[in-house]
């Protein structure tokens, strides 16, 4: 009963709007931040911050050159990197991460074709756009272990790959199944979202097309386990009856207490808008809140997150509304987020 009374104080606190922290955004509301990007980083994806809180979004452009928005912390545009096309002739920039001594990674999807697929390395000072790997069919999300290695989902291959730091290896860390784009589902992709637990005991991936996560041990060795369903959003519809949990997962974050941060780029939940949740797990894979703007500042089709100390930063990718929402949001949260870099 003890625990059944902290749970339900623990989903309330969570549910219920809280007053902002000093300097941070209130707590459990969602609001714009910054201008709207479709003029200059049209359907921003991905999402990254570097360590004076100027955050770093990617267009999922479909051009021969496609541009990383860089808004200071106040929100407003202080950059813009030029990404050219590799070989497919288009570029099309998903997932990202900043680490400090090497600049900002950013995977290119290009046209989702077979080895068409680039990972990137930035210098955000002087926009030099350095190739790090290749031959993915659509990388996704990026993760970064303790020893710096890098682990790119592709979402048509159902695989995870790990890069070394420098590019010189790139290998299939784990592939499955489940973690292809599933028949029927939609949105059509498969591994999407990627994030490490805080002892990096396993990477979690979400997957998009039959709105589940996954989790996969890190053996000793380096090497994957056997990866296990953490969650699924049907049996949390089943069982908390309520509707629409994890549709379209997509970016994962996790908060320093263990809860997962999911962007559900799919679900309408109560009443239908424009497309798109933040929907958050506990540890046991409890769903125990939802976060959505309301009017003008409504998510549509969120795709990343970031966390900056208790704000979390929304990328909405507008791909139902062809880009007009073209936005950030940001979301005041309880607890930090957890560090991407142990």
């Amino acid at each position: 009963m003890r625990r059944l009374i902290l749970s339900l104080v623990t989903l309330a606190a969570l549910l219920a709007p809280q007053p902002a922290f000093a300097g941070q955004p209130p707590v459990g509301v969602v609001t714009n931040f910054g201008p709207n990007l479709a003029a200059v980083c049209h359907m921003p994806e991905g999402i990254a911050i570097d360590p004076t809180g100027n955050l770093y979004a990617t267009s999922f452009a479909f051009a021969p050159v496609a541009n990383i928005c860089v808004e200071s912390p106040s929100g407003q545009i202080i950059d813009v990197i030029p990404v050219p096309a590799g070989k497919a002739g288009v570029a099309s920039l998903l997932g990202a991460l900043f680490e400090p001594s090497q600049g900002l990674y950013v995977v290119d999807f290009a046209n989702g074709a077979p080895t068409n697929g680039r990972l990137l390395r930035i210098n955000v000072v002087t926009h030099d756009v350095a190739v790090l790997a290749t031959g993915f069919s659509a990388p996704n999300a990026i993760a970064q272990d303790r020893h710096r290695n890098l682990y790119v989902s592709d979402s048509f291959l159902g695989a995870i790959f790990k890069v070394a730091p420098d590019g010189s290896s790139n290998t299939v860390w784990v592939q499955d199944p489940r973690l292809a784009p599933q028949p029927g589902g939609s949105p059509p992709f498969g591994a999407n979202g990627v994030a490490f637990d805080r002892n990096q005991r396993f990477l979690y991936v979400a997957s998009t097309s039959d709105s589940k996560v996954y989790r996969i041990p890190v053996e000793d060795d380096g090497s994957a386990g056997a990866m296990e369903l953490f969650a699924s959003g049907a049996a949390i519809d089943a069982s908390q009856q309520t509707t629409e949990a994890l549709h379209g997962a997509d970016g994962i974050m996790f908060d320093v207490r263990g809860n997962l941060y999911v962007c559900a780029n799919s679900a309408q939940h109560p009443a239908p808008g424009s497309p798109g949740e933040i929907q958050v797990l506990s540890p046991d894979a409890t769903l125990i809140a939802r976060y959505d703007g309301v009017g003008q500042n409504d998510l549509d089709f969120p795709a990343s997150l970031v966390f900056h100390e208790r704000a979390l930063y929304v990328t909405n990718l507008s791909l139902d509304t062809g880009g007009a929402n073209s936005e950030l949001s940001v979301l005041g949260v309880l607890y930090p987020g957890l560090p991407l870099r142990p």
